[in-house]
């Protein structure tokens, strides 16, 4: 069961989650795909080694 610490850091994001979304929507907003340059330039991130950080008890 999460804490309510967690459960705020959760609500938050999806607020900012949701935020985006209306802004993409509104035309405010423009995602679009990198381009080759960029893509070299930052590469995709290597998945995180499994953290024991979030299981502490």
């Amino acid at each position: 069961m999460p804490t309510p610490y967690q459960q705020r850091q959760q609500e938050q994001h999806e607020q900012k989650l949701e935020d985006i979304r209306e802004q993409v929507a509104n035309g405010k907003l423009v995602i679009r795909q990198m381009t080759p340059q960029e893509r070299k330039r930052f590469p995709p991130r290597e998945p995180a080694a499994s953290s024991s950080r979030g299981n502490r008890r």
